[in-house]
């Protein structure tokens, strides 16, 4: 076990979801996290360097494909992302409204996303998990539940500001958390039949 890509990994996951938080952050606390995540991204393609090199080889069910998939949206839309913000940055000033909004629209679908790649590649633990006929329905709850309260769709179409204040940032970043966990348990749905 790589412990120094678990920490990455963690880190990597922690930071995304403080950026939903954008409202209790400092603009320049924002974009040092921002910054701080390109570097965490490139050592997580680093520590996965194995899996990268493999893309070409073996033969392609349709997981495989799907998770190829997932991961090239993933990298396509984190980049994106991460463009659009450092054009916005209040020290580039390259940017103007429509790209602050990309910006925004990029970062939520990114949770989806973010959701789906780690429903894959948590696979293994989530077939660990006791109790999941009373936990995935718990989570899929509050995942809507989540969804809700940070008004995500609204989000995601871009219709307005980059995020809504709920109490503070923890209490944000446990909705966001709580969004990406509803995601991993409805893609991993056929867990709940247990295997004979």
């Amino acid at each position: 076990m790589n412990t120094k890509k678990i920490i990455v990994d963690i880190l990597l996951f922690i930071l995304m979801i403080v950026q939903y938080s954008r409202q209790y952050l400092n603009p320049t606390i924002h974009e040092i996290i921002g910054i701080c995540l390109i570097v965490l991204l490139i050592l997580h393609l680093y520590f996965n360097r194995r899996y990268l090199k493999g893309i070409r080889k073996g033969k392609y069910n349709r997981k495989r494909s799907l998770m190829l998939i997932i991961n090239i949206a993933f990298m396509v839309v984190f980049i994106m992302t991460c463009i659009l913000g450092l054009l916005s940055s209040q020290f580039i000033h390259m940017g103007n409204l429509t790209t602050i909004y990309l910006h925004k629209i990029l970062a939520y679908l990114s949770i989806i996303i973010l959701g789906l790649h780690l429903s894959f590649n948590m696979n293994i633990l989530i077939t660990k998990i006791p109790y999941k006929k009373i936990i995935f329905p718990l989570l899929i709850v509050f995942g809507i539940y989540c969804m809700v309260k940070v008004d995500f769709w609204n989000h995601l179409i871009g219709k307005y500001g980059f995020s809504t204040v709920n109490g503070n940032i923890l209490i944000n970043s446990a909705y966001y958390i709580g969004i990406v966990l509803m995601i991993i348990v409805l893609v991993n749905l056929d867990k709940l039949v247990e295997k004979k």
